[in-house]
């Protein structure tokens, strides 16, 4: 299912670039965009009474996808946002750290070049595997919470841009089960930096 989710999102990633001039070259009516970049995805997991127990700073593939709408004026965007970093093996089986929500971006010129800022919210999901077994294959956990996610950009040109993101949470894992008791009720921390190039069609 991974591989799977992997390969749709470099599909997207390709399919959103090739209509990034789609539209009438205004930011008002509906928008849809996004593709990515690279970063760092700095994550420290730690037990219910705070003890760290294991971390990470790894190199990350960043996808972002955004649809929705630009209003009057063409300075403000207000869109669905989804974002995901990939790390580890991601050939095969990738870690992953996603926010899916609510996003807004404001650009201080109604036409490029301008710098913008963004700014948003929604649910994280940061999946992690714990070892890789030749019958199991991997064995993952899956932390879910609130994320927040912003930065500051670029267009410099129509439809184009240059993005500095930062994401941010603090999922939590949880289980009942009595055979699970060592990892009941862990938090990962987390803090990614991203450097994207972002098409978005209007």
């Amino acid at each position: 299912m991974r591989r799977i989710m992997f390969i749709f999102s470099l599909l997207l990633f390709i399919c959103v670039s090739s209509f990034g001039m789609a539209f009438n070259n205004h930011r008002s009516g509906f928008i849809i965009g996004g593709l990515g970049g690279v970063g760092v995805d700095n994550w420290s997991m730690v037990d219910e009474d705070g003890v760290k127990i294991d971390s990470g700073a790894d190199t990350v593939l960043h996808i972002d996808f955004r649809i929705g709408v630009g209003f009057k004026g063409d300075k403000l965007m207000l869109y669905y946002w989804a974002l995901v970093n990939y790390f580890g093996d991601v050939s095969y089986s990738p870690n992953l750290n996603g926010i899916s929500g609510v996003g807004v971006s404001y650009y201080f010129k109604p036409i490029a070049p301008s710098f913008y800022v963004t700014a948003g919210f929604g649910s994280q999901s940061f999946s992690y595997n714990l070892y890789k077994c030749i019958l199991l294959g991997y064995h993952s956990e899956e932390y879910k919470g609130l994320g927040i996610m912003g930065g500051i950009g670029y267009e410099f040109a129509r439809h184009w841009s240059v993005e500095c993101g930062v994401m941010w949470g603090n999922p939590r894992y949880e289980t009942d089960d009595i055979y699970e008791e060592d990892k009941a009720d862990k938090v990962v921390n987390t803090l990614a930096i991203t450097f994207s190039i972002i098409g978005i069609a209007y």
